[in-house]
């Protein structure tokens, strides 16, 4: 016999059309407390979280999905609600996660969540005073206390030590482009348009501090004319949409980018656009794959590695590395204040930790300094 009434669907925990994308979860959750006032009130602190780290701190929605998945995680192997954490409780799911052999960046990125989530919940007092009268007891500030954070520093492997670039390292692998694309010019052989692209993206990374998101995003109409510097026409400035969708502009900040980015846009760049196989989405692409698309993150890793090595530098150069280095020249140049506008972070605190003595122009500033005196001693003394 058929069905006389057609199932169901089961009805959603959440409250929140926006949050439908992490409603297995929510489920989930809701379930271990076997709903009730318990299980309605995760679900309310599971999509204030939600909301939080997408809208407040400006992720993408994947992103904050990612963060509901830890908080659920964390959830499941307590079995206790967020108005119950411990200190306790964090260090055993750290160990735990230890023992699974799950990489420190995962454990640190997990803890990360879990104190973000009680963070959240203190900021908006109507939240927290409504689980406080609903659940007596409660305190969610033990996770964000001090002495709770410090217990993740056992799980993860110590920081690597600052491996940025240093000025003769760059003009290494700048002399070694240099003299490939000469080779290949006196050969008669066809344009290495690759090899083009390559020290462009190098010179780009060093001249601008830019990160690899910006990089292989930008498009061709970013760049506008700076009234202040005429001479470099359409390229003076770069309009560049950054992390949390902060829009920065940042100019010429060494004359030798101009030529280079202009000879690859003008010269190399139509090598790709005048191809009609090229995705109407990314035509105004500043780089392109060989596969004629926007070039990935993974492709400028590749690239910035091929030519490291090939010029004779041991160290493991990334993107970030580059940026630093470029950070580290424009502090000793303009300031940190400045820098930090270059950079686009909120805070000056955080350009600071991007400066590396190695890789400065003008190196230890104190050594300098006590040099400087002692010249100026050793000079008096003669006469």
């Amino acid at each position: 016999m058929g069905l006389k009434q057609p199932l169901q669907k089961e009805s959603r925990v959440g409250t929140r059309r926006s949050t439908e994308s992490i409603e297995t979860y929510l489920r989930r959750a809701y379930d271990l407390f076997h709903g009730g006032k318990s299980g309605k009130d995760v679900v309310l602190l599971l999509e204030m979280f939600f909301f939080y780290k997408v809208g407040r701190d400006g992720n993408k929605m994947n992103s904050g999905k990612q963060a509901i998945i830890a908080i659920c995680d964390f959830i499941e192997h307590t079995k206790n609600p967020p108005w119950r954490w411990t200190p306790s409780m964090l260090y055993e799911y750290l160990t735990d996660m230890h023992a699974r052999n799950l990489s420190p960046a995962t454990i640190r990125g997990r803890h990360h969540y879990i104190k973000n989530m009680c963070d959240a919940i203190l900021s908006d007092r109507d939240i927290a005073n409504k689980i406080e009268l609903n659940h007596p007891g409660c305190n969610f500030q033990q996770i964000t206390d001090i002495r709770s954070r410090a217990l993740v520093r056992g799980f993860g492997k110590k920081k690597k030590k600052l491996n940025n670039p240093t000025p003769g390292d760059m003009q290494k692998v700048f002399d070694y482009m240099e003299s490939e694309i000469l080779e290949v010019s006196g050969t008669g052989e066809p344009i290495p348009y690759m090899l083009y692209r390559d020290r462009t993206i190098i010179a780009m990374f060093h001249a601008y501090g830019a990160r690899l998101s910006e990089l292989i995003n930008a498009d061709i109409p970013d760049f506008d004319f700076d009234p202040e510097c005429p001479k470099y026409g359409e390229l003076g400035i770069w309009h560049i949409l950054g992390k949390g969708d902060k829009d920065r502009h940042v100019p010429v900040l060494v004359e030798w980018i101009y030529p280079v980015l202009r000879e690859y846009i003008e010269s190399v760049r139509p090598y790709w656009t005048n191809d009609p196989r090229i995705p109407s989405k990314d035509k105004h692409a500043l780089f392109f794959s060989a596969h004629r698309k926007r070039l990935s993150q993974t492709s400028v890793q590749r690239i910035i590695n091929k030519y490291f090595k090939a010029a004779g530098i041991k160290k493991r150069i990334s993107p970030h590395r580059l940026r630093n280095g470029c950070l580290t020249r424009v502090t000793d140049q303009v300031g940190l204040s400045q820098a930090s506008k270059v950079a686009g972070h909120s805070h000056a605190s955080t350009t600071e930790g991007y400066y590396d003595r190695k890789a400065s122009l003008s190196g230890d500033a104190m050594s300098n300094h006590v040099k400087n005196i002692y010249k100026n001693t050793t000079g008096e003394s003669n006469e």
